[in-house]
Protein backbone atom coordinates (compact mmCIF):
# COMPACT_ATOMS: atom_id res chain seq x y z
CA UNK A 1 0.00 0.00 0.00
CA UNK A 2 1.60 3.47 -1.02
CA UNK A 3 2.52 5.37 2.01
CA UNK A 4 1.09 8.79 1.52
CA UNK A 5 -2.01 11.03 2.89
CA UNK A 6 -4.93 9.63 0.85
CA UNK A 7 -7.73 11.42 3.25
CA UNK A 8 -7.42 14.91 1.12
CA UNK A 9 -8.51 12.93 -2.21
CA UNK A 10 -11.40 10.65 -0.37
CA UNK A 11 -13.16 13.41 1.59
CA UNK A 12 -13.13 16.59 -0.83
CA UNK A 13 -16.88 16.41 -1.37
CA UNK A 14 -18.58 15.08 1.57
CA UNK A 15 -21.87 16.24 2.79
CA UNK A 16 -22.32 17.37 6.28
CA UNK A 17 -24.00 14.74 8.81
CA UNK A 18 -25.67 15.49 12.11
CA UNK A 19 -24.83 12.29 14.29
CA UNK A 20 -23.45 13.06 17.67
CA UNK A 21 -21.75 9.68 17.24
CA UNK A 22 -19.76 8.20 14.77
CA UNK A 23 -19.70 4.81 13.66
CA UNK A 24 -17.31 3.19 13.52
CA UNK A 25 -14.99 4.99 16.49
CA UNK A 26 -10.81 3.67 15.94
CA UNK A 27 -8.09 5.05 17.41
CA UNK A 28 -5.02 3.80 15.96
CA UNK A 29 -2.00 3.98 17.96
CA UNK A 30 2.03 4.07 16.90
CA UNK A 31 4.13 1.12 17.34
CA UNK A 32 5.34 0.27 20.75
CA UNK A 33 8.24 -1.71 19.97
CA UNK A 34 10.21 -2.24 16.98
CA UNK A 35 13.12 -4.32 16.10
CA UNK A 36 14.58 -5.26 13.01
CA UNK A 37 17.81 -7.31 11.88
CA UNK A 38 20.78 -5.25 10.65
CA UNK A 39 20.22 -7.06 7.20
CA UNK A 40 17.26 -4.57 6.67
CA UNK A 41 18.80 -1.64 8.24
CA UNK A 42 20.47 0.22 4.72
CA UNK A 43 16.88 -0.80 3.02
CA UNK A 44 14.78 1.15 5.75
CA UNK A 45 16.97 4.00 5.96
CA UNK A 46 16.93 4.57 2.63
CA UNK A 47 12.84 4.28 3.05
CA UNK A 48 13.06 6.87 5.54
CA UNK A 49 15.06 9.11 3.71
CA UNK A 50 12.34 9.19 0.84
CA UNK A 51 9.22 9.59 3.40
CA UNK A 52 11.29 12.70 4.61
CA UNK A 53 11.57 14.11 1.85
CA UNK A 54 7.51 13.57 1.16
CA UNK A 55 6.64 14.68 4.20
CA UNK A 56 8.67 17.81 3.59
CA UNK A 57 6.88 18.51 1.03
CA UNK A 58 3.86 18.57 1.81
CA UNK A 59 1.79 21.80 2.27
CA UNK A 60 -0.53 20.24 5.21
CA UNK A 61 -0.51 23.52 7.23
CA UNK A 62 -1.67 25.79 4.47
CA UNK A 63 -4.73 23.02 3.97
CA UNK A 64 -5.87 23.07 7.37
CA UNK A 65 -6.09 26.91 7.17
CA UNK A 66 -8.31 26.38 3.82
CA UNK A 67 -11.93 27.21 3.59
CA UNK A 68 -12.10 23.64 1.41
CA UNK A 69 -11.17 22.04 5.27
CA UNK A 70 -13.23 24.27 7.49
CA UNK A 71 -16.12 23.14 5.13
CA UNK A 72 -15.96 19.48 5.59
CA UNK A 73 -18.04 17.68 8.87
CA UNK A 74 -16.39 17.41 12.12
CA UNK A 75 -15.23 13.86 11.75
CA UNK A 76 -13.05 14.27 8.68
CA UNK A 77 -11.53 17.71 9.53
CA UNK A 78 -10.43 15.25 12.77
CA UNK A 79 -9.23 12.54 10.48
CA UNK A 80 -7.64 14.89 8.25
CA UNK A 81 -5.82 16.58 11.04
CA UNK A 82 -4.54 13.43 13.03
CA UNK A 83 -3.00 12.45 9.98
CA UNK A 84 -0.80 15.60 9.33
CA UNK A 85 0.12 15.53 12.68
CA UNK A 86 1.49 11.92 12.58
CA UNK A 87 2.98 12.54 9.52
CA UNK A 88 5.36 14.66 10.79
CA UNK A 89 6.97 11.79 12.76
CA UNK A 90 6.32 9.29 9.93
CA UNK A 91 9.58 6.67 9.78
CA UNK A 92 9.36 2.88 8.17
CA UNK A 93 7.71 1.04 10.88
CA UNK A 94 5.64 4.30 12.30
CA UNK A 95 4.03 4.10 8.67
CA UNK A 96 2.16 0.70 10.30
CA UNK A 97 -0.81 2.63 11.97
CA UNK A 98 -1.00 5.07 8.94
CA UNK A 99 -1.36 2.44 6.51
CA UNK A 100 -3.81 0.98 8.73
CA UNK A 101 -6.05 4.08 8.99
CA UNK A 102 -5.89 4.55 5.12
CA UNK A 103 -7.21 0.98 4.49
CA UNK A 104 -10.11 0.88 7.76
CA UNK A 105 -10.90 4.64 6.38
CA UNK A 106 -11.19 3.12 2.47
CA UNK A 107 -12.90 0.37 2.91
CA UNK A 108 -15.40 1.70 5.78
CA UNK A 109 -15.68 5.23 4.19
CA UNK A 110 -18.63 3.73 1.60
CA UNK A 111 -21.07 2.23 4.25
CA UNK A 112 -20.47 4.25 6.49
CA UNK A 113 -19.84 7.96 5.91
CA UNK A 114 -19.40 9.20 9.37
CA UNK A 115 -16.80 6.88 10.13
CA UNK A 116 -13.65 8.35 13.11
CA UNK A 117 -10.52 6.72 12.67
CA UNK A 118 -8.11 9.00 14.46
CA UNK A 119 -4.15 8.77 14.43
CA UNK A 120 -2.19 9.40 17.57
CA UNK A 121 1.48 9.43 18.23
CA UNK A 122 0.85 8.02 21.67
CA UNK A 123 2.07 4.20 22.57
CA UNK A 124 0.73 1.62 24.44
CA UNK A 125 2.34 -1.36 26.43
CA UNK A 126 -1.03 -3.38 25.32
CA UNK A 127 -2.37 -3.85 28.99
CA UNK A 128 -6.22 -3.69 29.12
CA UNK A 129 -5.81 -0.95 31.91
CA UNK A 130 -3.55 1.34 29.55
CA UNK A 131 -5.96 0.85 26.26
CA UNK A 132 -9.12 1.57 28.62
CA UNK A 133 -7.71 4.66 29.86
CA UNK A 134 -6.53 6.35 25.88
CA UNK A 135 -9.71 5.47 24.51
CA UNK A 136 -11.70 7.08 27.26
CA UNK A 137 -9.79 10.06 26.97
CA UNK A 138 -10.29 10.38 23.72
CA UNK A 139 -14.33 9.03 24.14
CA UNK A 140 -13.77 6.17 21.25
CA UNK A 141 -14.92 2.87 21.10
CA UNK A 142 -12.35 0.96 19.83
CA UNK A 143 -7.78 1.26 19.96
CA UNK A 144 -5.96 -0.50 17.42
CA UNK A 145 -2.67 -1.26 18.71
CA UNK A 146 0.45 -2.62 17.22
CA UNK A 147 2.48 -3.54 20.78
CA UNK A 148 5.38 -5.31 18.59
CA UNK A 149 6.27 -5.76 15.37
CA UNK A 150 9.81 -7.39 14.32
CA UNK A 151 11.92 -8.20 10.69
CA UNK A 152 13.62 -10.97 10.62
CA UNK A 153 15.44 -13.21 8.05
CA UNK A 154 14.69 -17.24 8.35
CA UNK A 155 16.26 -19.47 5.75
CA UNK A 156 17.30 -16.41 3.62
CA UNK A 157 13.65 -15.60 3.65
CA UNK A 158 12.52 -12.26 4.70
CA UNK A 159 9.58 -11.85 7.22
CA UNK A 160 8.24 -9.13 9.33
CA UNK A 161 6.41 -10.24 12.50
CA UNK A 162 3.00 -7.78 13.63
CA UNK A 163 1.63 -7.85 16.63
CA UNK A 164 -2.36 -6.41 16.59
CA UNK A 165 -4.35 -5.21 19.01
CA UNK A 166 -8.14 -4.33 18.96
CA UNK A 167 -9.72 -3.06 22.62
CA UNK A 168 -13.55 -2.44 22.36
CA UNK A 169 -14.14 0.47 25.08
CA UNK A 170 -17.90 -0.26 25.02
CA UNK A 171 -17.00 -4.37 25.98
CA UNK A 172 -14.26 -3.31 27.86
CA UNK A 173 -12.58 -5.88 26.50
CA UNK A 174 -9.51 -7.03 24.05
CA UNK A 175 -11.09 -8.47 20.86
CA UNK A 176 -8.28 -9.80 18.87
CA UNK A 177 -4.55 -10.14 20.24
CA UNK A 178 -2.75 -12.28 17.50
CA UNK A 179 0.40 -12.14 15.88
CA UNK A 180 0.62 -12.32 11.72
CA UNK A 181 3.43 -12.83 9.63
CA UNK A 182 3.94 -11.61 5.50
CA UNK A 183 6.61 -12.62 3.67
CA UNK A 184 8.40 -10.92 0.85
CA UNK A 185 6.22 -11.43 -1.91
CA UNK A 186 4.27 -8.77 -3.46
CA UNK A 187 0.18 -9.51 -2.76
CA UNK A 188 -0.99 -6.80 -4.98
CA UNK A 189 -4.37 -4.99 -4.91
CA UNK A 190 -4.99 -2.29 -1.39
CA UNK A 191 -1.36 -3.66 -0.44
CA UNK A 192 0.89 -3.15 -3.83
CA UNK A 193 4.69 -3.01 -3.02
CA UNK A 194 8.17 -3.65 -4.96
CA UNK A 195 8.39 -7.41 -4.76
CA UNK A 196 10.76 -9.04 -2.62
CA UNK A 197 11.25 -5.69 -0.32
CA UNK A 198 10.94 -5.22 2.86
CA UNK A 199 7.86 -3.48 2.96
CA UNK A 200 6.10 -6.17 1.16
CA UNK A 201 6.97 -8.43 4.30
CA UNK A 202 5.11 -5.54 6.33
CA UNK A 203 1.56 -5.36 3.76
CA UNK A 204 1.40 -8.94 3.77
CA UNK A 205 1.14 -9.01 7.68
CA UNK A 206 -0.75 -5.55 7.82
CA UNK A 207 -3.69 -7.55 4.91
CA UNK A 208 -4.06 -10.63 6.84
CA UNK A 209 -4.49 -8.76 10.27
CA UNK A 210 -6.52 -5.42 9.08
CA UNK A 211 -8.76 -7.84 7.27
CA UNK A 212 -9.72 -9.72 11.02
CA UNK A 213 -9.94 -6.39 11.99
CA UNK A 214 -12.71 -5.22 9.30
CA UNK A 215 -14.19 -8.50 9.94
CA UNK A 216 -14.36 -7.87 14.32
CA UNK A 217 -15.59 -4.35 13.48
CA UNK A 218 -18.10 -5.68 11.07
CA UNK A 219 -19.47 -8.10 13.22
CA UNK A 220 -20.04 -5.74 15.99
CA UNK A 221 -21.14 -2.70 14.20
CA UNK A 222 -25.39 -1.86 15.17
CA UNK A 223 -25.87 -0.50 11.47
CA UNK A 224 -24.84 -3.86 9.89
CA UNK A 225 -26.34 -5.89 12.39
CA UNK A 226 -29.95 -3.73 11.89
CA UNK A 227 -29.21 -3.93 7.71
CA UNK A 228 -28.26 -7.94 7.90
CA UNK A 229 -31.75 -8.47 9.95
CA UNK A 230 -33.74 -6.14 7.52
CA UNK A 231 -31.85 -8.66 4.56
CA UNK A 232 -33.27 -11.20 5.82
CA UNK A 233 -36.95 -10.15 6.57
CA UNK A 234 -36.79 -8.84 3.21
CA UNK A 235 -35.42 -12.48 1.63
CA UNK A 236 -38.58 -13.69 3.30
CA UNK A 237 -40.96 -10.89 1.78
CA UNK A 238 -39.47 -12.48 -1.63
CA UNK A 239 -39.82 -15.40 -1.19
CA UNK A 240 -43.28 -15.86 0.03
CA UNK A 241 -44.94 -13.09 -1.69
CA UNK A 242 -42.94 -12.41 -4.95
CA UNK A 243 -41.45 -15.76 -5.82
CA UNK A 244 -44.15 -17.77 -7.91
CA UNK A 245 -42.16 -20.27 -10.19
CA UNK A 246 -43.67 -20.55 -13.96
CA UNK A 247 -46.88 -17.63 -12.70
CA UNK A 248 -45.92 -15.76 -15.32
CA UNK A 249 -43.49 -16.44 -18.11
CA UNK A 250 -45.44 -17.63 -20.56
CA UNK A 251 -46.37 -13.71 -21.29
CA UNK A 252 -42.80 -13.16 -21.87
CA UNK A 253 -41.54 -15.92 -23.38
CA UNK A 254 -43.81 -14.66 -26.43
CA UNK A 255 -42.07 -11.60 -25.97
CA UNK A 256 -38.65 -12.80 -26.14
CA UNK A 257 -39.01 -15.76 -28.37
CA UNK A 258 -40.11 -12.92 -31.28
CA UNK A 259 -37.07 -11.21 -30.24
CA UNK A 260 -33.37 -10.92 -31.70
CA UNK A 261 -32.00 -12.19 -28.36
CA UNK A 262 -31.23 -16.06 -28.39
CA UNK A 263 -31.60 -17.96 -25.08
CA UNK A 264 -30.36 -21.13 -23.73
CA UNK A 265 -30.76 -20.88 -20.32
CA UNK A 266 -34.12 -21.60 -18.02
CA UNK A 267 -36.94 -18.95 -17.65
CA UNK A 268 -37.69 -19.55 -14.18
CA UNK A 269 -39.35 -16.47 -12.96
CA UNK A 270 -41.23 -13.27 -14.14
CA UNK A 271 -42.22 -9.94 -12.64
CA UNK A 272 -44.52 -7.83 -14.59
CA UNK A 273 -46.15 -3.89 -13.56
CA UNK A 274 -48.99 -3.26 -13.01
CA UNK A 275 -49.82 -2.03 -16.73
CA UNK A 276 -48.17 -5.28 -17.96
CA UNK A 277 -45.42 -2.56 -20.35
CA UNK A 278 -42.30 -3.48 -18.57
CA UNK A 279 -41.12 -6.76 -16.77
CA UNK A 280 -37.78 -8.81 -15.77
CA UNK A 281 -37.39 -11.74 -16.31
CA UNK A 282 -35.08 -14.34 -14.20
CA UNK A 283 -32.97 -17.24 -16.23
CA UNK A 284 -30.66 -19.77 -14.79
CA UNK A 285 -28.49 -22.50 -16.24
CA UNK A 286 -25.88 -25.04 -14.67
CA UNK A 287 -23.28 -24.76 -17.53
CA UNK A 288 -20.44 -27.02 -17.58
CA UNK A 289 -16.54 -26.17 -16.16
CA UNK A 290 -14.28 -23.79 -17.58
CA UNK A 291 -11.97 -21.11 -16.69
CA UNK A 292 -11.67 -17.75 -17.26
CA UNK A 293 -9.34 -17.73 -20.46
CA UNK A 294 -12.63 -20.11 -21.78
CA UNK A 295 -15.11 -17.74 -20.31
CA UNK A 296 -13.19 -14.89 -21.67
CA UNK A 297 -12.58 -16.82 -25.39
CA UNK A 298 -16.97 -17.38 -25.87
CA UNK A 299 -18.66 -14.73 -23.72
CA UNK A 300 -21.46 -13.04 -25.11
CA UNK A 301 -22.22 -10.63 -22.37
CA UNK A 302 -21.16 -6.90 -22.39
CA UNK A 303 -20.64 -7.29 -18.47
CA UNK A 304 -20.50 -10.67 -16.06
CA UNK A 305 -19.78 -10.59 -11.92
CA UNK A 306 -18.23 -13.75 -11.04
CA UNK A 307 -18.67 -14.29 -7.50
CA UNK A 308 -16.57 -17.12 -5.60
CA UNK A 309 -15.52 -18.01 -2.01
CA UNK A 310 -12.08 -18.94 -3.49
CA UNK A 311 -9.00 -16.54 -2.27
CA UNK A 312 -5.96 -15.74 -4.30
CA UNK A 313 -3.62 -18.57 -2.77
CA UNK A 314 -6.26 -20.96 -3.90
CA UNK A 315 -4.89 -22.83 -7.03
CA UNK A 316 -8.93 -23.17 -8.21
CA UNK A 317 -9.31 -19.08 -8.26
CA UNK A 318 -9.91 -18.71 -12.61
CA UNK A 319 -12.24 -22.16 -11.83
CA UNK A 320 -15.42 -20.37 -12.79
CA UNK A 321 -18.47 -21.11 -11.13
CA UNK A 322 -20.82 -23.37 -12.75
CA UNK A 323 -24.16 -21.71 -12.16
CA UNK A 324 -25.18 -19.11 -14.50
CA UNK A 325 -27.83 -16.70 -14.05
CA UNK A 326 -29.00 -13.38 -15.73
CA UNK A 327 -32.22 -11.43 -16.51
CA UNK A 328 -33.88 -9.77 -19.57
CA UNK A 329 -35.38 -6.62 -18.63
CA UNK A 330 -38.53 -5.46 -21.18
CA UNK A 331 -40.42 -2.12 -21.71
CA UNK A 332 -43.04 -1.47 -24.34
CA UNK A 333 -42.77 1.39 -26.48
CA UNK A 334 -45.26 3.01 -28.94
CA UNK A 335 -46.64 -0.91 -29.53
CA UNK A 336 -43.09 -2.01 -29.90
CA UNK A 337 -40.92 -4.42 -27.26
CA UNK A 338 -37.69 -3.54 -26.16
CA UNK A 339 -35.55 -5.82 -24.20
CA UNK A 340 -32.52 -5.95 -22.64
CA UNK A 341 -30.10 -8.92 -21.25
CA UNK A 342 -27.90 -7.58 -18.28
CA UNK A 343 -26.82 -8.64 -14.71
CA UNK A 344 -25.29 -11.88 -16.31
CA UNK A 345 -23.34 -13.67 -13.10
CA UNK A 346 -21.27 -16.94 -12.25
CA UNK A 347 -21.82 -17.79 -8.72
CA UNK A 348 -21.55 -20.95 -6.74
CA UNK A 349 -24.49 -22.75 -5.34
CA UNK A 350 -25.70 -26.32 -3.07
CA UNK A 351 -28.22 -26.73 -5.90
CA UNK A 352 -30.31 -25.60 -8.23
CA UNK A 353 -33.35 -24.20 -6.09
CA UNK A 354 -31.25 -22.23 -3.73
CA UNK A 355 -29.21 -20.73 -6.96
CA UNK A 356 -33.09 -19.48 -8.01
CA UNK A 357 -33.72 -18.22 -4.86
CA UNK A 358 -30.37 -16.97 -4.47
CA UNK A 359 -30.52 -14.83 -7.31
CA UNK A 360 -33.99 -13.76 -6.91
CA UNK A 361 -32.38 -12.26 -4.00
CA UNK A 362 -30.82 -9.65 -6.25
CA UNK A 363 -33.61 -7.79 -5.86
CA UNK A 364 -33.04 -6.18 -2.54
CA UNK A 365 -29.80 -4.47 -4.44
CA UNK A 366 -32.39 -3.03 -7.63
CA UNK A 367 -34.63 -0.67 -5.06
CA UNK A 368 -37.22 -3.41 -5.38
CA UNK A 369 -38.17 -2.21 -1.37
CA UNK A 370 -38.65 1.27 0.49
CA UNK A 371 -35.84 2.20 2.21
CA UNK A 372 -35.52 0.55 5.59
CA UNK A 373 -38.75 -1.44 4.96
CA UNK A 374 -40.15 -4.59 3.63
CA UNK A 375 -43.08 -2.70 2.06
CA UNK A 376 -42.60 -2.97 -1.86
CA UNK A 377 -41.42 0.73 -3.66
CA UNK A 378 -43.62 1.71 -6.25
CA UNK A 379 -40.66 3.25 -8.17
CA UNK A 380 -38.83 -0.12 -8.84
CA UNK A 381 -39.97 0.37 -12.35
CA UNK A 382 -38.54 3.53 -12.86
CA UNK A 383 -35.19 3.36 -11.03
CA UNK A 384 -32.30 0.87 -11.17
CA UNK A 385 -33.31 -1.67 -13.30
CA UNK A 386 -35.41 1.19 -15.50
CA UNK A 387 -33.76 4.58 -15.64
CA UNK A 388 -34.33 7.21 -18.02
CA UNK A 389 -31.66 8.95 -19.90
CA UNK A 390 -31.23 12.15 -18.39
CA UNK A 391 -30.72 15.59 -19.59
CA UNK A 392 -27.22 15.98 -18.69
CA UNK A 393 -27.32 20.11 -18.80
CA UNK A 394 -29.74 19.88 -16.11
CA UNK A 395 -27.18 17.55 -13.88
CA UNK A 396 -25.98 20.13 -10.96
CA UNK A 397 -22.46 19.28 -12.32
CA UNK A 398 -23.05 20.21 -15.41
CA UNK A 399 -20.69 23.68 -15.20
CA UNK A 400 -17.94 21.20 -13.44
CA UNK A 401 -17.90 18.37 -16.09
CA UNK A 402 -20.24 19.09 -18.94
CA UNK A 403 -17.27 20.62 -21.59
CA UNK A 404 -14.91 18.56 -20.40
CA UNK A 405 -15.98 14.89 -19.59
CA UNK A 406 -19.95 14.53 -20.58
CA UNK A 407 -20.07 16.49 -23.88
CA UNK A 408 -20.14 14.17 -26.41
CA UNK A 409 -22.50 11.95 -24.19
CA UNK A 410 -24.80 14.75 -24.10
CA UNK A 411 -25.18 15.71 -27.94
CA UNK A 412 -25.57 11.70 -28.25
CA UNK A 413 -28.42 11.66 -25.78
CA UNK A 414 -30.12 14.75 -26.85
CA UNK A 415 -32.87 12.57 -29.02
CA UNK A 416 -33.51 9.86 -26.31
CA UNK A 417 -34.12 12.47 -23.14
CA UNK A 418 -36.74 11.32 -21.15
CA UNK A 419 -36.67 7.72 -22.70
CA UNK A 420 -36.11 4.23 -21.04
CA UNK A 421 -32.61 3.46 -21.04
CA UNK A 422 -33.43 0.41 -22.28
CA UNK A 423 -35.75 1.81 -25.28
CA UNK A 424 -32.93 4.63 -25.83
CA UNK A 425 -29.87 1.54 -26.24
CA UNK A 426 -31.91 -0.10 -28.59
CA UNK A 427 -32.50 2.74 -31.34
CA UNK A 428 -29.15 3.56 -30.79
CA UNK A 429 -27.93 -0.07 -32.05
CA UNK A 430 -30.01 0.45 -34.67
CA UNK A 431 -28.90 3.76 -35.52
CA UNK A 432 -25.41 2.64 -35.38
CA UNK A 433 -26.15 -0.67 -37.55
CA UNK A 434 -27.54 2.06 -39.81
CA UNK A 435 -24.89 4.36 -40.04
CA UNK A 436 -22.17 1.95 -40.92
CA UNK A 437 -24.31 0.20 -43.82
CA UNK A 438 -24.85 3.80 -45.40
CA UNK A 439 -21.02 4.83 -44.70
CA UNK A 440 -20.31 1.70 -46.06
CA UNK A 441 -22.17 2.64 -49.15
CA UNK A 442 -21.17 6.20 -49.27
CA UNK A 443 -17.92 5.37 -49.07
CA UNK A 444 -17.82 3.23 -52.71
CA UNK A 445 -19.43 6.20 -53.98
CA UNK A 446 -16.58 8.32 -53.03
CA UNK A 447 -13.88 6.23 -53.85
CA UNK A 448 -15.14 5.53 -56.79
CA UNK A 449 -14.23 9.38 -58.24
CA UNK A 450 -10.93 9.38 -55.87
CA UNK A 451 -9.83 6.53 -58.08
CA UNK A 452 -10.56 8.71 -61.30
CA UNK A 453 -8.72 11.70 -59.40
CA UNK A 454 -5.82 10.03 -58.64
CA UNK A 455 -5.92 8.62 -62.38
CA UNK A 456 -6.41 11.62 -64.38
CA UNK A 457 -4.28 14.21 -62.50
CA UNK A 458 -2.12 12.44 -60.30
CA UNK A 459 0.36 15.61 -59.78
CA UNK A 460 -2.34 17.19 -57.82
CA UNK A 461 -3.85 13.98 -56.30
CA UNK A 462 -1.00 11.67 -55.86
CA UNK A 463 -3.00 9.82 -52.68
CA UNK A 464 -6.19 10.14 -51.16
CA UNK A 465 -6.73 8.83 -47.69
CA UNK A 466 -9.99 9.01 -46.62
CA UNK A 467 -11.39 9.36 -42.46
CA UNK A 468 -14.87 9.17 -41.31
CA UNK A 469 -17.81 10.10 -43.00
CA UNK A 470 -19.81 13.24 -41.27
CA UNK A 471 -23.66 13.19 -42.09
CA UNK A 472 -26.73 13.82 -40.13
CA UNK A 473 -29.31 11.05 -38.92
CA UNK A 474 -31.61 11.45 -42.14
CA UNK A 475 -28.52 10.94 -44.29
CA UNK A 476 -29.37 12.92 -47.20
CA UNK A 477 -25.76 14.19 -47.70
CA UNK A 478 -22.07 13.54 -45.70
CA UNK A 479 -18.82 15.17 -45.52
CA UNK A 480 -15.47 13.15 -45.88
CA UNK A 481 -12.48 14.71 -44.65
CA UNK A 482 -9.62 13.51 -46.91
CA UNK A 483 -5.87 13.90 -46.72
CA UNK A 484 -4.56 14.97 -50.37
CA UNK A 485 -0.66 14.05 -51.00
CA UNK A 486 0.41 15.86 -54.04
CA UNK A 487 3.39 14.74 -56.27
CA UNK A 488 6.05 16.94 -54.76
CA UNK A 489 4.71 15.53 -51.10
CA UNK A 490 2.79 18.22 -49.50
CA UNK A 491 -0.16 17.26 -47.49
CA UNK A 492 -3.12 18.92 -47.15
CA UNK A 493 -6.52 18.21 -45.28
CA UNK A 494 -9.49 18.81 -47.98
CA UNK A 495 -13.54 18.21 -47.47
CA UNK A 496 -15.91 16.05 -50.14
CA UNK A 497 -19.39 16.18 -49.77
CA UNK A 498 -21.40 13.95 -51.27
CA UNK A 499 -25.02 14.64 -52.24
CA UNK A 500 -27.22 10.75 -51.93
CA UNK A 501 -30.21 11.83 -53.59
CA UNK A 502 -28.27 12.31 -56.91
CA UNK A 503 -24.93 11.03 -55.89
CA UNK A 504 -23.39 14.42 -57.19
CA UNK A 505 -20.00 14.96 -55.22
CA UNK A 506 -18.76 18.67 -54.40
CA UNK A 507 -15.62 20.00 -52.56
CA UNK A 508 -16.66 22.10 -49.28
CA UNK A 509 -13.98 24.87 -49.27
CA UNK A 510 -15.20 26.49 -46.17
CA UNK A 511 -11.75 25.84 -44.88
CA UNK A 512 -8.33 26.39 -46.90
CA UNK A 513 -6.89 23.75 -47.21
CA UNK A 514 -4.80 22.86 -44.09
CA UNK A 515 -1.58 21.79 -44.91
CA UNK A 516 -0.18 18.65 -42.31
CA UNK A 517 2.96 16.74 -41.86
CA UNK A 518 1.46 13.89 -40.75
CA UNK A 519 -0.63 10.86 -41.82
CA UNK A 520 -2.90 11.59 -38.25
CA UNK A 521 -4.57 14.19 -39.24
CA UNK A 522 -8.11 13.33 -37.70
CA UNK A 523 -7.49 15.59 -34.55
CA UNK A 524 -7.44 18.70 -36.83
CA UNK A 525 -10.37 17.78 -38.93
CA UNK A 526 -12.10 18.34 -35.04
CA UNK A 527 -10.52 21.31 -34.31
CA UNK A 528 -11.75 22.61 -38.08
CA UNK A 529 -15.30 21.54 -37.18
CA UNK A 530 -15.66 21.68 -33.71
CA UNK A 531 -15.35 25.87 -34.38
CA UNK A 532 -18.56 25.63 -36.10
CA UNK A 533 -20.89 23.55 -34.00
CA UNK A 534 -20.55 20.87 -31.04
CA UNK A 535 -18.70 17.90 -32.87
CA UNK A 536 -16.23 15.18 -32.82
CA UNK A 537 -15.60 11.66 -34.18
CA UNK A 538 -17.70 9.93 -31.13
CA UNK A 539 -20.61 12.05 -31.90
CA UNK A 540 -23.27 9.72 -33.93
CA UNK A 541 -24.69 12.07 -36.29
CA UNK A 542 -24.21 15.87 -36.85
CA UNK A 543 -27.68 17.08 -36.74
CA UNK A 544 -26.94 20.66 -36.63
CA UNK A 545 -29.02 22.41 -38.40
CA UNK A 546 -27.66 25.37 -38.53
CA UNK A 547 -23.85 23.90 -39.72
CA UNK A 548 -25.54 22.13 -42.68
CA UNK A 549 -27.43 25.55 -43.69
CA UNK A 550 -25.03 28.44 -43.30
CA UNK A 551 -21.74 26.90 -43.24
CA UNK A 552 -22.31 24.31 -46.18
CA UNK A 553 -25.55 24.89 -48.02
CA UNK A 554 -25.74 28.38 -47.83
CA UNK A 555 -26.11 30.46 -51.46
CA UNK A 556 -25.81 33.92 -52.79
CA UNK A 557 -27.57 34.38 -55.98
CA UNK A 558 -29.01 31.04 -56.07
CA UNK A 559 -24.88 29.44 -56.29
CA UNK A 560 -23.71 27.48 -53.18
CA UNK A 561 -20.65 29.78 -51.70
CA UNK A 562 -18.99 27.09 -49.50
CA UNK A 563 -19.31 23.94 -52.74
CA UNK A 564 -17.57 23.40 -55.64
CA UNK A 565 -18.75 20.50 -58.43
CA UNK A 566 -16.04 17.96 -58.48
CA UNK A 567 -16.54 16.59 -62.41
Amino acid sequence: MKNKILLFALFLSISIYGQERYEPEILILAPFSVKYEKDFKEEISKINEKLKEYNNSLESTEYLNSPEFKNQPENIQRMVAAEIEYSKRSNFYNNTSLIAEQFLAYIFFEKFPNLLIELSNKKSNGTREDLEQLAKKKNLQYVLNFPSIRSFKKEGQSYTEVEFQLFDHKQDSILLQEKFIGNSTNPGFEFACEDQSVSCTLNNALSQGLNEILYIIASNSPSLKREKELSLLRYKELLYKHYQIGSKNDFTKEIITNSALRIDSDLYQTLINSDSTKFVAFYIKQGSKQNLKSLNDHNDDNNVTILTDKSLSDKEIFDIPQTYAFIIKGVKFENHWYLDKSNATYFEATNMDSAKKQYFNNLQNWNFFKENSTTFNKDFWNTKLFEKVPDLKKDPEWDEYGDNIWKTEEINNRDYIGLYEIVADNMIEDLEAENDSYEERAKKILQTKYDSLESSDSKNYTKISKHSLIFPKDKEYSLNPVLIEEENGKKTIRYFLLLNNSNAIYEWVYFVPKEVDTNYYGDKVVEQISSLTDWNFSVYNLNDENFWKEYVFKKENEKYIYLRKVN
